[in-house]
């Protein structure tokens, strides 16, 4: 059951993606590219890339991996919510309920 949840979290950020992106100012037909609507997301959300090296050290070296991700999925929606300006409100409804939240905020 906790698979499937990941699951449909995971599918619905990354389909919505392409919304994030077109809203940021960019062509948002690059949210359908993988690693290429990554980075514009990145740079979109404002990441230090020296974060992101330090994230990705410690997933290759962290044997509890799953403590990082999870920590990764708990912000990443107020990050998201923070950078287009949205309410407190609009970042917990994309935490808990993201297939619906993600794609009414990506339109």
């Amino acid at each position: 059951m906790i698979q499937t949840i990941g699951i449909v979290y995971i599918l619905s950020l990354y389909l919505s993606i392409p919304g994030f992106i077109g809203k940021a100012g960019y062509n948002w037909l690059l949210g359908f590219i993988p690693f290429v609507n990554l980075y514009y997301l990145v740079l979109t959300l404002k990441i230090e890339p020296i974060l992101l090296i330090l994230v990705g050290i410690l997933l290759i070296v962290f044997p509890e991996r799953i403590l990082i991700g999870t920590c990764i999925v708990m912000f990443l929606p107020f990050m998201i919510a923070d950078c287009f300006e949205t309410d407190l409100f609009y970042s917990f409804g994309c935490l808990i309920l993201p297939f619906i939240f993600y794609c009414i905020f990506s339109w």
